[in-house]
This record gives C-alpha cells, sequence and structure tokens, in this order.
C-alpha cells in the first residue's frame, strides 16, 4: 500500500504522493476518468499519465529525460495509485 504517501493539504483535497528534485505527482478528488495522475513541474507545465497505459498527455512540450524518474515510479505502483485515484473518486 502507499504508506508513504505525503498530503501536503489537511484537508487532503489534493495529495502529493511524492516529490522529485524537478517535479512532483499528484492524484486529485473528484477528477475525470479514466485514473491518472497529474506530474506538475515547479515552471507550471503539467503531464497527465494514464495509469492504466503509461500514456502521456501534456499541453506544453515536457522531455522524456525530464518525466523519466516519475514515469519509472509510477509505472512500479501502477496498481496501487489506481485504487488510491478510485478511493479518492467516492
Amino acid at each position: 500500500m502507499l504508506d508513504y504517501v505525503q498530503s501536503l493539504h489537511k484537508d487532503n483535497s489534493v495529495p502529493t504522493l511524492i516529490r522529485f528534485p524537478t517535479c512532483k505527482i499528484e492524484v486529485r478528488p473528484r477528477d475525470h476518468r479514466p485514473p491518472h495522475v497529474h506530474v506538475l513541474f515547479a515552471d507550471g507545465r503539467e503531464a497527465l499519465v494514464d495509469l492504466a497505459s503509461g500514456q502521456v498527455t501534456s499541453r506544453r512540450k515536457i522531455r522524456a529525460t525530464e518525466l523519466a524518474d516519475a514515469l519509472a515510479w509510477i509505472d512500479a505502483r501502477a496498481e496501487e495509485l489506481i485504487a488510491r485515484f478510485e478511493e479518492l473518486q467516492r
């Protein structure tokens, strides 16, 4: 289970799952489907990662090398992240 999940908000409105040096990964309550996470960069860029397929969607250019650590972390925990996404949609 995601025991190491950190929430930056006391009301747990937008749980931050992990922070990397260049980005953080969030899962949002009452979000649209399919199950996904948001990868947020300090400069405002954002990527959505579909948890079933690993497909990345972004409106702004994000290099694969910038996403590498986040994607590896997501891939290793996809099933747990899907469960967390579903939990937050209730």
